[in-house]
């Protein structure tokens, strides 16, 4: 760490920011139809919340980034909600993809090194097209399928009908932009900026090590080892930490006989720099929106009325 270029590891803090505003970008297309006051903006700073969540209990952040915006925005949470669990699907589709891009660069020793990817990936991939076959056959028929839940509670619980419909039609709400084919394509090419930019952060920490060149890692070892590593991210792990370090380090030990203890370093200072430069942006956006919505809260004082003369 000692030797590492400064200017490669620095320029992962601007790279790590346009990621955060392109998932903010997508966010923000997937709100559209429900909530257009939602800037991309307002979407990248609950991300940002969200990470830093992230880091200290994981899966928390989810939570928090939809509170942040009800604060923020006065935006509901039911319809949110839902966009966060198409998200969610939505990443394990583009890991999907860029482990099977991995696998054409690198099949025979991704499949000796790591067995099991292959048909997890498939399962996977499996499992992501039925969730968001689902989702979008739930948005199409909502009338129906709300007529359905209050059917198939009534009988057990008119009161618990009332409720669990109310809030299921506006989670549906959520789903909302499933059903516009026009916003495919900025949902597609917003997803891959973002694992673009993932790629990026991943070649600028190879490079601050001194592992690229003409006989050294290329764009494309970035890429197999940011499929490999995000595997170790979406495991609920505390801010992916040693997950994350865990899949880097095999993937660049196994695939590319880098030494254990430099791929490690490069795991940390990737990791670091990265959450870092959630922590400097999170903190501040959740102070400053938690305020933002107690000054909302509070009721306005009683104008002053002077007494006639």
């Amino acid at each position: 760490m000692q030797h590492i270029s400064l200017p490669w590891a620095c320029a992962m803090i601007p790279i790590t920011i346009v990621t955060v505003i392109l998932r903010g970008w997508r966010w923000t297309i997937l709100m559209r139809p429900f909530a257009p006051q939602v800037k991309i903006l307002d979407a990248s700073l609950a991300m940002m919340i969200c990470y830093v969540a992230n880091f200290i209990i994981p899966r928390s952040g989810e939570a928090l980034r939809v509170l942040s915006l009800k604060w923020k925005r006065e935006v509901p949470i039911s319809p949110v909600l839902a966009t966060v669990v198409v998200e969610r699907i939505l990443d394990l589709v583009w890991l999907v993809i860029f482990i099977g891009l991995s696998l054409l660069i690198l099949r025979d020793r991704i499949n000796d090194s790591f067995p099991d990817l292959v048909p997890y990936t498939i399962v996977a991939l499996a499992g992501c097209a039925f969730a968001l076959t689902g989702l979008v056959l739930i948005s199409i028929f909502r009338d129906r399928a709300l007529h359905f839940t209050e059917r198939l509670l009534t009988p057990l619980s008119s009161k618990l009908s009332t409720v669990v419909t109310r809030h299921l039609g506006t989670f549906i709400q959520g789903l909302s932009a499933l059903r516009n084919p026009a916003a495919y394509l900025e949902i597609v090419v917003s997803s891959f900026l973002l694992n673009f930019g993932y790629i990026m952060i991943i070649y600028a920490g190879f490079t601050s090590f001194g592992l690229t060149g003409p006989e050294g890692l290329r764009l494309s070892a970035a890429l197999v080892v940011m499929a490999i590593s995000s595997i170790g991210v979406i495991l609920p792990a505390a801010g992916a930490i040693g997950t994350y370090h865990f899949f880097f380090k095999e993937s660049l030990t196994l695939l590319y006989q880098i030494p254990e203890t430099e791929a490690l370093a490069c795991a940390t200072v990737i990791h670091a720099f990265s959450n870092s430069t959630y922590f400097i942006f999170g903190l501040p956006a959740f102070f400053i929106q938690y305020n933002a919505s107690k000054r909302n809260k509070t009721p306005p004082s009683p104008t002053a009325v002077e007494p006639a003369l």
